[in-house]
Parts: structure tokens; sequence; C-alpha cells
């Protein structure tokens, strides 16, 4: 089995990919990881399984984990409304501090409209406030619409709660009882940078009759000035700044220790069954395009892989994607990640490690 995953990782590479990494376990297994490809172009050093990878809003599912411990040790109410720690927010009286983290809190967004400026040092409230400077709100409860900004006020009200940082509370109620070790906050914590793998980005010259919308392929985050257009990979590693990510796609990890994270969750190691089920059901239908998130829960999306029901979340950053899913029915849990990326979610770059995953699956399945 595991000539035939090396052999399918190897494969991506030969398709246009730089490095990547993988880890999977079942029935109560160590986790099992591998890894391939160049994690540094430069210097040609290879992709260790223990190097750290970007993972995007994979770190949503941690930061949805985390606010509901609060819950479970009854430190919060999850349908309360977010007035108490926002008073001044447009529409907070109405809004639940559930709504934050199931994307039906009708909040504006900020992905789109942030400028990538590796020099910036964002607070959370400036990201904020860009959502309502740039998108419009809609009314909370409505359908499920993919929404970042709920993240980011999630972890203010976490840090406001705790008192600690986001990071620091993340790393007490999660990675710790977990036994996670090769996981970080960087946005409010340090972390070893030299375990970080270099991104690379792909920023074609659009065609002139390319679309407008992001759904069809328009680039997603606002690179100009940053990246010039080019057909080949450019270093995008420090493009996007983590504080311009904080509670909705900071984190950093590794394929072993996303799976030992989803595992603990599906396990019942880190919540009790009805607060597992404030992330895992109450799930609705949700058509996020160029994903494959079919429902969504609380931090977690029910997706088509290799034709069967996973659940967790997929991620991707400047540079990086990222995937961690599980499959109750098998008790398959497998992670991986990539340091090439793109703002076409169209694109291969963007999209071409999910096929790796279908194949990956039916390999492990076999």
């Amino acid at each position: 089995m595991r000539e035939n995953l090396t052999a399918l990782l190897d494969s991506y590479l030969a398709d246009g990919a730089v490095g990547a990494s993988l880890a999977y376990a079942r029935n109560g297994a160590t986790p099992t990881a591998l890894a391939s490809g160049l994690s540094d172009r430069q210097s040609g050093a290879g992709v260790t399984p223990d190097q750290l990878f970007k993972i995007g809003s994979c770190t949503k599912t941690f930061v949805a984990a985390a606010l509901v411990k609060l819950a479970e040790t009854g430190k919060l109410d999850l349908g309360a409304p977010i007035s108490a720690w926002f008073p001044d927010l447009p529409g907070a009286k109405d809004i639940s501090v559930r709504q934050l983290i199931n994307h039906r809190s009708g909040l504006p967004e900020f992905e789109y409209y942030i400028p990538m400026d590796p020099s910036r040092r964002w607070t959370p409230r400036q990201l904020v406030d860009i959502a309502f400077a740039s998108d419009k709100q809609k009314a909370p409860g409505g359908p499920a619409v993919y929404n970042n900004t709920g993240y980011v006020l999630a972890g203010m009200v976490i840090e406001a709660v705790t008192g600690q940082s986001l990071g620091a509370y993340v790393r007490s109620a999660i990675l710790q009882p977990l036994g996670l070790k090769t996981t970080w906050s960087p946005a409010t914590e340090a972390f070893p940078e030299k375990s970080m793998v270099r991104g690379y980005y792909h920023r074609p010259p659009p065609a002139p009759d390319a679309p407008a919308d992001i759904a069809s392929g328009a680039e997603m985050w606002r690179m100009d000035g940053v990246l010039p257009y080019s057909d080949a990979l450019q270093d995008s590693s420090d493009s996007f700044p983590f504080e311009a990510a904080y509670g909705c796609g900071d984190m950093v990890s590794t394929p072993t220790d996303m799976v030992g994270f989803m595992r603990g969750l599906f396990s019942g190691g880190l919540l009790s069954p009805p607060f597992f089920a404030e992330m895992f059901e109450h799930r609705v239908p949700a058509s996020f395009p160029g994903t494959r998130m079919r429902e969504t829960g609380a931090g977690m999306f029910q997706s088509a892989y290799a034709d069967r029901a996973f659940y967790g979340h997929q991620g991707s950053i400047p540079g990086y994607v990222a995937v961690m899913l599980h499959d109750p029915e098998t008790d398959l849990t497998i992670a991986m990640t990539s340091n090439v990326g793109s703002g076409n979610r169209l694109s291969f770059q963007a999209s071409g490690l999910h096929p790796v995953v279908d194949q990956a699956i039916r390999i492990i399945l076999e």
C-alpha cells in the first residue's frame, strides 16, 4: 500500500505540484505518514512528514471545537446573541454565537477585499471593519453562505471569555488534551518557522474574456502589487500575513496532527456527544461553488470523496492547499497538504489535490 501511495504522490508532483504530505489512520492504529517533493525549490530540500504546512480554513474546525468546548464547560451559551461582546456591531442582537461558526450569520465577507500586504499586521477588528466596508450584510439564519468574518468574531469571543490569546486557548483546550505537538496558531503565538515548507502560487495572466466571478475561476485574492502575473510558480510564502487570517485560517500543522485531531473529535475524546453534535449534526445543504462541500455543520462539512461521504474541512491560502477528512463508516481518517496553490479555485494548483485524495482513499480501502 505504501508503495502505491508514494507513486500516487509522485504522479501529483509530475503533474505540476511542488511538495505533498499525507497521513491516514484506521481502527485505532497510529497514523501512517508519507511525503514527497520539495519543501523549498531554491535549496532543493525535500518534504518530510514532520514539516509544517499552512492549512488555511482547516483552522476553522479547530476554532469551532474550541468555541464549543467553552459551551461544554459552561463558559458561554451557543444560542446567546453576540451583542454581549459586540454591542456596536450591526445586527449583533440577532446573531447567535452558534451562527458565527455555522456560516448562517449573514455577516459580510472580508477575504476577497483585504489587500495582500506582507508588511501589514492586522487586528481582528480591522478584518471585521473591512467586511462591513466592502460587502453586504444579510439576515441571519438563512441559507449557509461561506463566511470568514464569523470565525474572526468567534476568535475574539474566545479571547474575551478566556482572557487568553486564541492560540493559547486552542492549545490548552484542544491540542494538549489530544497530544498534538506539531500544530500552531501563528497569528497569536510563536511557532518554529524553520519547520515551515515554502508555498508556491500560480498567477497566470488572465485571458481577455476571463470570468469576473470567483466560482467561475476569477482570482479570489487581491495579489496586485505583491505577485506579478506569470505562468511560472512564484514563492508566496509570506504574501498573506498570519494576522490577516487569524481565527479563520492562520494555523500551521502536519497531516499527522490533523488526523489526530479529527480522530479525537469523532472518538469522543475531545467533546461529549451533545457538544460534538453541535459541530457534526444540524447540518444544512451548502453549495459552495468550486468546492466539494455539500452540507455544513459548525466547523465541519460533509464532502464527497471516492464516492463516500467524508466529514471535515478543506483549506487554501496563497501557495498552500490542505484537507482533513473522516469517514465514520470505514473509520478512515485522512489528511493531505500541498505547497502549491492558486487564487483560481478551478485550476490544478488549487484543486488538483482533491482527486489525489480520492485515489488515496481507494488505495487504503482496497
